[in-house]
């Protein structure tokens, strides 16, 4: 296929995968992903605070009560948001960074602009229509990373209906 050819149109379960595709792409590009994250991280964070610093030494404060395993259960809980906000901002850092480029790079160059920036990705898109009926479909949905190229086609592996 030359780069002067059209792609052929997408199936409509193609594009519903080609549509989440952009949509991700969009969203690790904007930052958001890693700002939700950052905030769990915060949240987690002020939660473990509280707890061991506030709630903790309040419950030392009240007298005639026995402390020895309300006090170890509210360190523990503590340590465990603690641990979670860590957790969260790695994940943040490894996975959600807004300048890690989406998907995998392809070898080839795009049939519409003919740079060799194609990454692929494997997309998954779950759809409810009324009566409580899932469709699931997966698939291999493959974008030209190149500015202003619009290039985007889509492999169907589990298709949402039988035909």
């Amino acid at each position: 296929m030359s780069a002067s050819e059209a792609t052929p149109d997408p199936t409509a379960d193609e594009q519903l995968l080609i549509d989440d595709a952009r949509k991700q792409r969009r969203r690790q590009r904007s930052g958001f992903n890693f700002i939700i994250t950052l905030v769990v991280a915060a949240v987690f964070g002020v939660v473990g605070w509280l707890v061991i610093f506030q709630a903790r030494p309040f419950i030392k404060s009240i007298p005639f009560l026995p402390l020895g395993s309300v006090t170890t259960f509210l360190l523990y809980v503590g340590l465990a948001a603690f641990g979670l906000a860590a957790l969260c901002v790695v994940g943040a850092w490894l996975f959600a960074k807004p300048g890690k480029q989406w998907g995998d790079p392809l070898v080839g160059g795009c049939p519409r602009c003919g740079n060799w920036t194609l990454r692929q990705r494997t997309i998954e898109h779950y759809t409810e229509e009324p009566g409580n009926l899932r469709h699931y479909i997966k698939g291999v949905v493959t974008l030209c990373a190149t500015k202003g190229c619009q290039h985007a086609t889509a492999t169907v592996t589990t298709p949402a209906r039988a035909n």
